[in-house]
């Protein structure tokens, strides 16, 4: 992430500040300094035992490690309402440093129940748009690429170096195209469908054809009729987030297995498939 010159650079600021606590401040200030990117100062400062403030709750849990591989990884998110608003939030909490956001579509009233993006205000906006703006607004040191297009029409440049996607989804035969072209580019897809108070969540393998099996006899998900109430989206996306963030640190064994919850009842049951 950076080269022997910024390293220095930056090795000869932190001595000259005598920096033990990295601040947003005192992030922005080096890098207004510098002209490097806030991500590059916060992977230095954790090079360094030092940890960005930001991250200090995450460290027990992801460890000093695994913050700066977060740090330089790269994922997607396909599908920014429900459950791709909650996933992108919490990514870009989590310091994962690249995102690449796609939806084409707008936000309207229908969607105010339940997506965190959305607001009366931004009723209109691209979804795309409102995603890249919202992770501005938590953690200027993730990049993030708002793609306002469905996903069969994304540009190839767009997957480059990604290496983990989020199927967010709630179409599918999109979910279908999904996972053909995650296993093309041999990319773990981590998977959420909702509908009513019930929600499913797993990781399909490239080569595993999960979603295929699943859907095949399908032509239209269970949220059709039974809606989308505010706190499943929320659920979903956070198991989704938990798996990728498990997977990107290298935490879980290849299995194919779902997890699936109702919170109507308050069960949850992970199915080996």
């Amino acid at each position: 992430m950076l080269t022997k010159g910024e390293k220095n650079l930056l090795g000869n600021i932190f001595r000259r500040e005598k920096i033990k606590e990295l601040t947003l401040e005192l992030t922005q200030k080096i890098s207004r300094e510098t002209g490097l990117s806030q991500r590059a100062i916060e992977y230095f400062g954790l090079e360094n035992g030092i940890v960005p403030q930001k991250y200090v709750r995450n460290i027990g849990s992801f460890t000093l490690a695994g913050q700066k591989k977060l740090l330089t990884s790269k994922v997607m998110v396909v599908g920014l309402g429900g459950l791709g608003g909650y996933v992108l939030e919490e990514l870009c909490r989590a310091g994962v440093g690249e995102i690449v956001g796609v939806d084409s579509d707008a936000f309207d009233e229908t969607n105010l129940n339940r997506q965190l993006l959305a607001s009366e205000k931004s009723l209109g906006q691209k979804k795309a748009n409102k995603a890249k703006k919202r992770a501005a607004e938590i953690n200027q040191a993730v990049v993030v690429s708002g793609f306002a297009s469905k996903i069969e029409d994304l540009p190839p440049a767009a997957w480059q170096g990604v290496e983990l996607i989020f199927d967010c989804l709630d179409n599918i035969e999109s979910r279908l195209y999904l996972e053909e072209k995650a296993q093309n580019l041999g990319v773990p897809l981590v998977h959420g469908a909702i509908g009513g108070w019930y929600g499913q969540v797993g990781i399909v393998w490239p080569g595993s054809n999960l979603l295929a099996k699943i859907y095949r006899e399908r032509k239209k998900g269970i949220e059709q009729h039974l809606g989308n109430p505010p706190f499943t989206p929320a659920v979903a996306a956070s198991y989704m987030v938990a798996l990728g963030i498990n997977l990107l640190l290298g935490n879980l064994d290849k299995e194919n297995a779902f997890y699936f919850f109702d919170l109507k009842n308050m069960e949850f049951e992970k199915i080996n498939l």
